[in-house]
């Protein structure tokens, strides 16, 4: 195969997006990272465009003049049917890649962690949710309801806890706490009332974004901000008993059961990353000491696919 055969894979989430480039060999031709490329019914335009400038700069670092053969894009939002469908064909119309395939960006986080085999990921990024396929190869989610339903224990539920915190402190329903400090500091407003207004127009990512500053507050002392870092762990925690529970009754239970994560809040030092451990263990899980690479993920499946 000549050297300008090339798959990308795009690991594409509400925070920023990540690409691959594989030669058709396998080897690992250059990365690129590019804008968040979280999927919203009605705004898939607006995806097209930041993984169209990735796409770009991913070629763009491979010396490559593109299109890439195949394109696997994991992304964020796409969990239904139809929304993942909207954005296939824009993509496709686009003419990002000769072949284009999308996945949730969990689907490829996990081919990375664990190829066709069985094992649990949980992610803990800016939204949360669980993935498993059984030893027997069933597969089931736990979470992953989104921002309105779900979430929880996710960048953005810290985010938005450490805003009602700190609204409740201001009129006294809540202890005095460094979160609003936090708060006003990361949104760059001066008051409560500025900061309310500027929550109007918040991304996910921006709210999403205030977790590492909640961490930071953490550090301090701040007991408000200790609280919530300890319920966000729990709440993701409390993904895995259903996952496990569909192991054991395979009779798998008396196995190690893998559970990869993958996430700024429970890679390797990441802030809930230590009583996550704890608690999988707690759990019967067995946690791995490496976090996935999404967009590599993607770019194998994309690898697969090449004809």
């Amino acid at each position: 195969m000549s050297r300008g055969r090339v798959v990308l894979g795009v690991d594409g989430g509400g925070t920023g997006s990540r690409a691959v480039v594989l030669a058709a060999s396998g080897e690992e031709r250059a990365r690129a990272t590019g804008r968040a490329a979280l999927v919203k019914p009605g705004e898939e335009d607006a995806t097209l465009v930041a993984l169209r400038d990735l796409v770009a700069a991913a070629l763009a670092a491979a010396g490559e003049p593109g299109p890439p053969e195949v394109l696997v894009a994991g992304l964020a939002g796409v969990g239904r049917t139809k929304t993942r469908e909207a954005i296939q064909e824009r993509l496709v119309k686009a003419g990002l890649a000769r072949r284009i395939e999308v996945k949730t960006d969990v689907e490829v986080a996990f081919h990375d962690a664990f190829g066709e085999g069985p094992g649990i990921l949980l992610v803990g990024g800016t939204g949360s949710v669980a993935l498993t396929q059984t030893p027997s190869g069933r597969s089931l989610r736990s979470g992953g309801w989104g921002a309105v339903a779900g979430d929880e224990g996710s960048g953005w539920w810290i985010g938005i806890q450490a805003l009602h915190v700190a609204f409740q402190a201001v009129d006294g329903r809540a202890p005095d706490t460094l979160l609003l400090e936090t708060a006003l500091h990361h949104f760059q407003v001066p008051d409560p009332g500025a900061l309310m207004d500027r929550l109007w127009a918040a991304e996910k990512g921006d709210v999403a974004a205030l977790a590492p500053r909640v961490a930071e507050a953490a550090a301090l002392g701040d007991p408000a901000s200790r609280t919530l870092l300890s319920q966000a762990a729990g709440a993701l925690a409390a993904h895995l008993p259903p996952l496990i529970r569909a192991w054991r009754e395979e009779g798998s239970g008396s196995d190690e059961i893998p559970v990869a994560l993958v996430g700024g809040l429970v890679v390797p030092g990441g802030p809930l990353r230590s009583e996550l451990l704890r608690r999988i263990q707690a759990l019967g899980g067995v946690a791995r000491e490496s976090a996935p690479d999404p967009a590599m993920g993607a770019a194998r499946m994309a690898l697969a696919l090449l004809e």
